[in-house]
């Protein structure tokens, strides 16, 4: 129960201020690319977007708050850590401020 209403909030916090998924629409904050990188992680449990990390096991689909931390900001750019729960296992996203996700790693920096 308590994924599914992270997941929801996760999806909701997508959509609200300045935090969209492409540049017709605005920029994405720092709370934005946290959200984001989030999202993906969890639909790398359901297959491999051709990322450096590939598919993710079924594990890293619950993701809380507390997981997901700004690792790195720069121009244009945030770099997302998220750890996987119960372990010491980290995920890094690169997510740019117009919402492409370049690289997910499990190495950094990348």
């Amino acid at each position: 129960m308590k994924a599914l209403l992270l997941s929801a909030l996760l999806t909701l916090s997508a959509f609200s201020g300045t935090a969209q998924a492409h540049g017709d629409h605005g920029m994405l904050d720092e709370r934005g690319a946290m959200g984001l990188a989030a999202r993906v992680v969890q639909k790398m449990t359901i297959r491999d977007y051709g990322f450096t990390a590939g598919q993710l096991d079924s594990s890293w689909q619950s993701i809380s708050k507390d997981q997901v931390v700004l690792k790195e900001s720069g121009p244009g750019f945030y770099v997302v850590e998220i750890t996987k729960a119960g372990s010491e296992e980290k995920v890094y996203v690169k997510v740019l401020v117009n919402g492409e996700v370049p690289d997910v790693s499990k190495v950094y920096p990348f």
